[in-house]
């Protein structure tokens, strides 16, 4: 396959995206790659959580899925390097966008802003 870039990622380097909140940055650029093969994407949320708290989660990793994603619920930034799935595993590029504290309730909830 011809090498593709998207600013600082191309589709032959190994991505892995820490702490997606719905997915949706993980889906944009598999989207642009046309392929997710390359891309493991983790979430600190629990796959039943994430489901919970945003509104289009479940379809996006769907489609994650069927681009050939590797997705990976329940994994905390701090200790990637001891988690079984992502243990002596090399990475091209490391990606945590935009962390913040997070949120216990859905997405559109306004109690969830303060």
């Amino acid at each position: 396959m011809e090498e593709k870039w998207i600013k600082h990622y191309s589709n032959n380097h190994k991505i892995l995206l820490v702490g997606e909140g719905d997915f949706s940055f993980a889906l944009s650029l598999a989207n642009a790659f046309g392929s997710a093969s390359n891309m493991v994407a983790t979430s600190r949320d629990s796959k039943g959580l994430l489901i919970m708290k945003y509104s289009r989660a479940f379809a996006i990793l769907e489609e994650l899925e069927t681009l050939g994603c590797s997705i990976v619920h329940e994994v905390d930034a701090y200790s990637v390097h001891k988690h079984p799935m992502l243990q002596n595993k090399a990475f091209d590029r490391i990606v945590y966008n935009f962390p913040h504290a997070g949120f216990d309730l859905a997405e559109n909830n306004l109690n969830q802003i303060g």
